[in-house]
């Protein structure tokens, strides 16, 4: 008797494993990065003074499966330190209709995709330096997005249901946000085929806040790009800019344009400036914040080496500052 249960019971494992098999594939693909980063900050402020050295490691799976003659995927990238969720997407491809895409973290979706599109051979030229891009977008948490291409325009709108929110797990609600309570909608429209070497597009996001005590009127950004290639050179301009919010509040106004020379197919060099003006009220003086950069990338198979030296000069909406940051990269993808 106890024979046949185990035959039993084999026989169910081995139509699930079966079952699994045909609904769909897993597949699971990871990174390693070892860094170097030098920071120099100004008399006004504190300059970095612990360990250059840092490390991080993420795993990163993807399933998909055939529902109905739809595609539906599963992406979710894991800290392997921490053992938790960075960021995950749940997406349902349905062909010519478009697709449709729940994000947890991702990023990138509807006019934040574009935010600042100035090629680069690496990071920006405001990475890792105060002030950022500038820009209010659409966030990345609990964000839906449709898209798709049409004639040749490919075209994309997000509505983040909770601005600033954090992850919100299955079968619960999730907190308002910390700093701005309200949703945000968005989209996209960009092209890359009308002229060869050509790509371009424009985008608007506006965040409908609720409450009014922290701020006093919706918040709009507009953005645009254009980014040309000819042989192994790629330069391109991006402009911004976000209005709205707390009573007397700046509007931001970014531009920012990117050259990269590929030397070859494995070695890349980039140029980049991006620049932010605090457009005060009426009776203050307006403020800027200027970032130059410089990046090196050089792959090797799975292994590439990035070096990047990002610095500033100018001021933000609170203070008056420089930063010199430089990192040095080496990934290991497996």
């Amino acid at each position: 008797m106890n024979n046949l249960k185990k035959i039993g019971v084999s026989a169910l494992a081995g139509s699930l494993v079966a079952f699994a098999a045909n609904a769909g594939e897993l597949s699971v693909s990871g990174s390693a990065n070892l860094t170097y980063t030098a920071e120099d900050l100004d008399e006004a402020n504190s300059n970095s003074t612990g360990n250059p050295f840092g490390s991080a490691s993420d795993l990163s799976f993807n399933g998909s499966g055939d529902v109905n003659g739809m595609t539906v995927s599963f992406f979710a990238a894991i800290d392997a330190g921490g053992g938790a969720y960075a960021s995950n997407s749940f997406n349902v491809d349905m062909g010519d209709m478009g697709k449709i895409k729940f994000d947890q973290g991702t990023g990138g979706n509807g006019a934040a995709a574009i935010d600042d599109k100035s090629p680069t051979a690496w990071e920006e030229s405001w990475d890792g330096i105060a002030a950022g891009v500038g820009l209010t977008m659409t966030g990345s948490q609990n964000v839906f997005e449709y898209s798709n291409t049409v004639a040749g325009f490919g075209i994309a709108a997000a509505w983040d249901t909770e601005i600033d929110d954090s992850r919100t797990a299955d079968g619960v609600t999730g907190a308002p946000g910390t700093s701005i309570d309200g949703s945000n909608t968005s989209f996209r429209i960009t092209n890359a085929t009308l002229v060869d070497g050509l790509d371009f597009g424009v985008g608007m996001s506006e965040t409908d806040v609720k409450d009014g005590t922290s701020t006093s009127t919706d918040i709009e950004t507009v953005v645009g790009y254009a980014n040309y290639t000819v042989g192994p050179v790629t330069l391109g301009y991006t402009q911004g800019e976000t209005s709205g919010g707390a009573a007397g509040h700046d509007m931001h106004q970014m531009e920012a344009f990117g050259i990269v020379f590929a030397v070859n197919e494995n070695l890349s060099v980039s140029f980049n400036n991006h620049e932010v003006t605090y457009a005060k009220t009426s009776g203050n003086v307006d403020q800027s914040s200027d970032k130059d950069g410089i990046a090196v990338a050089y792959s090797m198979g799975g292994a590439s080496v990035k070096v990047q030296q990002n610095n500033t000069d100018g001021s933000s909406t609170s203070n008056t500052y420089s930063e010199d940051r430089t990192e040095v990269n080496l990934s290991l993808a497996f």
